[in-house]
């Protein structure tokens, strides 16, 4: 039991991190209404500035992310989302002049009566305006950067891919491996969306989280000396190889909390590394505490992996069908899927509206072959580099096996998806009712963390 000095001194320690919070969002909302951008709105006029993300190519268009320095020859602050013609070849560090009209970013509904925050959603990256039929006037290559060196080795592997797989398996190779969704067709996406794996293509902590799961599996039949630090190794690998981008890195400490979780049986230190990373994301942009939905999803995947999974995957171990030796790695995905999908629902039915009722047994079916399919994508995307017909002869085993392990996994999506009843919709419901349903699974989660915690001490 923690003694009285014990719990005022966790008080102070978080009334100090309180008031340090209020300071911190003061400056920073300060910075942004600085911001002189926004006077612009209604204009048309050239814009320059520097691209300061990953330019993002779309069906139709390439998304740029500017950092301006001037409208109209007039020194102004803040960043602007620049929609350019699709064939468009620009990097990122790269200085460009766009022409067109300024805009303010506007909510639209989503799926099931849902209103998606776009200005809010772009607030979390610093944008502010947007224009939506830019011309390019000029770009000026950018110097030599860090990041602009990584996200050149990312697009040079994305080419190297797409040379090997045919549609949409190399779409959703890419989204595996590199968190790239834009060239899965509508209708996959949906279907990855109702059968509960839409976590598998969209690069958050509740994909690498699960995902990351798999490897360790992949990698049991190491030493425990030897297989942390390779998984760990891996994982930091696969953030440099999508761009080391501000998700990638939050989703990957949310990735590495929750292994250390699962596989030290450390819970109590998982869940204040946990808190702090969260802690920290916090205070670096307080914009994440209000509009970034994945921001939340990975705190609360995390979460549940942290405090349910132990238990869960102890009750699975009493049916018959989990006592089998070869179907521990399907207990241990059966396990983190159920943990993670118990505490994220409430969220993930308030922002998407759609229930899957069969997200469980296509876990278990599609996620063991996740790990072979990203090894064997990534063996054939590096050894496709090798210039021909060498490349080609190397890279044609690896293919082959990661072709087929994506039509697997897309043979489970587009089945359980077109099951009757597979998947629900639910009508859109407020943020307070969310919350509400938060009491209890909260209060089962850190009831569980609590009798795991005793047992561990």
């Amino acid at each position: 039991m923690a003694t009285r000095k014990q719990k005022l001194f966790w008080i102070a320690i978080v009334l100090s991190v309180g008031a340090l919070f209020l300071v911190r969002c003061f400056f920073f909302f300060q910075s942004e209404q600085s911001e002189t951008l926004v006077t612009h709105v209604g204009e048309s006029a050239e814009v320059v500035g520097m691209v300061v993300a990953d330019p993002d190519r779309r069906d139709t268009s390439l998304h740029l992310t500017v950092d301006v320095e001037t409208v109209g020859g007039v020194s102004t602050s803040g960043k602007l989302l620049a929609l350019v013609p699709r064939e468009s070849s620009v990097s990122f560090g790269d200085v460009v002049t766009v022409r067109g009209p300024i805009t303010l970013p506007e909510s639209f509904e989503g799926n099931a009566g849902r209103i998606f925050d776009y200005p809010g959603y772009l607030r979390v990256q610093g944008i502010s305006a947007q224009m939506s039929r830019a011309e390019l006037v000029r770009d000026t290559s950018g110097g030599f950067s860090i990041q602009r060196f990584l996200f050149s080795i990312k697009h040079t592997f994305e080419h190297s891919l797409q040379k090997l797989l045919p549609e949409p398996d190399e779409s959703l190779l890419e989204g595996i491996l590199l968190g790239e969704r834009h060239g899965i067709p509508k209708d996959l996406t949906n279907a990855f969306i109702e059968s509960g794996l839409i976590h598998v293509v969209v690069l958050s902590g509740y994909n690498i989280t699960i995902v990351a799961e798999g490897v360790f599996r992949l990698l049991s039949f190491l030493p425990t000396s030897a297989s942390y630090p390779i998984g760990g190794i891996l994982m930091i690998f696969f953030a440099v190889m999508t761009g080391a981008g501000s998700t990638t890195l939050r989703a990957l400490i949310m990735g590495l909390i929750a292994l250390l979780a699962r596989y030290l049986h450390r819970s109590a230190l998982a869940m204040r590394s946990l808190i702090f990373a969260g802690v920290v994301m916090i205070f670096w942009n307080p914009e994440v505490l209000l509009h970034d939905p994945s921001f939340m999803l990975s705190m609360l995947a995390t979460f549940g992996l942290i405090t349910l999974s132990p238990t869960v995957e102890h009750w699975l171990g009493e049916l018959r069908l989990f006592r089998y030796k070869r179907m521990q790695g399907a207990k241990s995905i059966a396990a983190s899927t159920i943990a993670v999908e118990i505490v994220v629902l409430p969220a993930l039915l308030y922002q998407t509206g759609v229930l899957s009722l069969l997200s469980i047994p296509a876990n278990v079916l599609a996620l063991p072959v996740v790990p072979a399919a990203m090894l064997a994508g990534f063996v054939a995307g590096l050894t496709n580099l090798v210039p021909a017909p060498l490349g080609q002869l190397l890279a044609f085993i690896p293919t082959l096996i990661c072709d087929i392990l994506l039509k697997w996994m897309l043979l489970i999506t587009t089945a359980v998806a077109a099951t009757p009843f597979g998947a629900v919709t639910i009508p859109a419901f407020s943020f307070w009712l969310a919350l509400l349903l938060y009491i209890p699974i909260l209060w089962f989660a850190i009831g569980r963390y609590k009798r795991t915690s005793v047992v561990e001490s």
